[in-house]
């Protein structure tokens, strides 16, 4: 399996706002890995549609990530996604992958680059 589809960033969303006030979500960079993207398959479409979600795509990462539903990815080419599905599983060649099921995000939810 190849990760030469670009490298995303997936950033957790925390609560920034003092004791008391108003909640302010800011998204926290988690990481940065290289990605390729995976066949988005119909079993996985219309199980998300029955869970009145939408998946857009379908995507690896090397290695056993810390990925949460509650994650936010953004890819290079600026597009926003939120975490569906963080599959930790074994790639054909027995490598450990992430598989990553993201629903796409309006474009004023995908945060800035932040390091």
């Amino acid at each position: 399996m190849t990760f030469d589809d670009g490298i995303l960033e997936v950033y957790r969303m925390e609560n920034t706002a003092p004791p008391g006030a108003m909640p302010k979500e800011t998204p926290i960079l988690k990481g940065r890995h290289y990605f390729g993207y995976d066949t988005l398959g119909f079993q996985r479409y219309y199980t998300a549609l029955q869970a009145q979600q939408k998946a857009d795509a379908v995507v690896n990462i090397p290695l056993w990530q810390d990925i949460r539903m509650t994650d936010i990815v953004k890819l290079d080419d600026g597009s926003g996604f939120r975490v569906l599905l963080a599959q930790k599983m074994k790639d054909d060649n027995g490598l450990q992958i992430t598989k990553l099921t993201l629903e796409r995000l309006e474009s004023a939810d995908v945060p800035n680059s932040y390091d």
